[in-house]
């Protein structure tokens, strides 16, 4: 029991506290052309949060086997990265192998989200967050469904900001990158940081 509470907590921190997009602005890019069409969004954030969860899972047995971390730091990321593309194309054999009417729908799901993984797993799938595998396996979990969070949210305001109320020369990106800064300041503040004096 112990262990499932540890797991939806690491996995809730990843979704709104640590939210990749609104907290560190990793992967806006996607987010943003994904956002443009509601029906990508369910095939991205599933394949996004599958590779993620797969590659947290294999990223603790390679920690769990290398005990130096004092250069850690300089190497791993790039680990992290052949752990996510060894995800990536056993995910697309296996699919191409065994169910090629979902692979032909699903692939491109698979490209997108393997290479914005490549950037999470870099950066965020690192020893530091936690000794257990449900802590791996929580945040990799979060940051999937953290990126459909994100992605919804954007999706929700898109039609509204690109209206005929929008001033023209805010209209697009500008207005999408306010809207996505004010979001960020938002999940920002649930971290509960305040400003020195």
């Amino acid at each position: 029991m112990e262990v499932i509470a540890k797991f939806i907590s690491i996995a809730l921190v990843a979704v709104f506290a640590e939210n990749s997009i609104f907290a560190r602005g990793l992967g806006s890019s996607t987010m943003l052309s994904t956002a443009k069409n509601k029906r990508e969004i369910a095939g991205f954030g599933i394949s996004i949060t599958f590779i993620s969860t797969v590659s947290s899972a294999l990223s603790f047995f390679v920690d769990k086997l290398y005990n130096d971390k004092t250069l850690s730091y300089i190497y791993m990321p790039l680990i992290y990265v052949l752990i996510i593309g060894f995800v990536y194309i056993s995910t697309l054999l296996c699919l191409w192998k065994w169910m090629p009417n979902l692979f032909v729908k699903i692939k491109r799901y698979v490209h997108i989200s393997a290479f914005n993984c490549a950037v999470l797993g870099a950066l965020f799938i690192n020893s530091e967050n936690g000794s257990s595998f449900s802590s791996y396996i929580g945040h990799g979990f979060g940051t999937g469904i953290g990126f459909i969070l994100a992605t919804y949210l954007v999706s929700i305001g898109y039609k509204k900001l690109n209206s005929e109320q929008i001033p023209e020369s805010f209209r697009g990106l500008p207005i999408m990158l306010i809207y996505i800064g004010i979001l960020s300041l938002a999940f920002y503040g649930m971290l509960g940081y305040q400003v020195a004096l």
